[in-house]
């Protein structure tokens, strides 16, 4: 009876310890700023950031967002497997606003550790 219990006890445990979900995290190397030097109020930049997943887990990047309705980040591919490269398009249109030195974010919220990547696009608008 004592053995049952054992050999119960061990299977047990194995299924348990099989299901368990570990969280695997990809690693990225980037330039995380572009500047784009000087612009004149209404010209637009089109800018790319490129992203290498450095990691042997693939790279998932949920959504990206930017600081403000004048910049425009558009990603090509969302999933990138391990050496490989995710490419942003990112557009700037400055406006009256925006004159003197300007610094925009674009967040890529990816399955990284921490989890929010930061690019920021600076330059001067005249």
């Amino acid at each position: 009876m004592k053995n049952k219990f054992i050999v119960a006890f061990l299977i047990a445990n194995l299924v348990l310890s099989c299901n368990k979900k570990t969280q695997e995290f990809a690693e990225l190397t980037f330039t995380n700023e572009i500047n784009f030097g000087k612009i004149k109020v209404n010209d637009t930049v089109n800018k790319k950031f490129k992203l290498k997943n450095t990691s042997n887990t693939i790279l998932k990047i949920k959504d990206i967002q930017t600081s403000c309705g004048c910049t425009v980040a558009k990603l090509k591919d969302s999933v990138v497997n391990p050496n490989a490269f995710a490419e942003i398009d990112v557009e700037y249109i400055s406006d009256k606003d925006d004159i003197g030195i300007i610094s925009k974010s674009i967040i890529v919220n990816a399955n990284t550790k921490p989890s929010f990547t930061v690019l920021y696009l600076k330059g001067n608008v005249e």
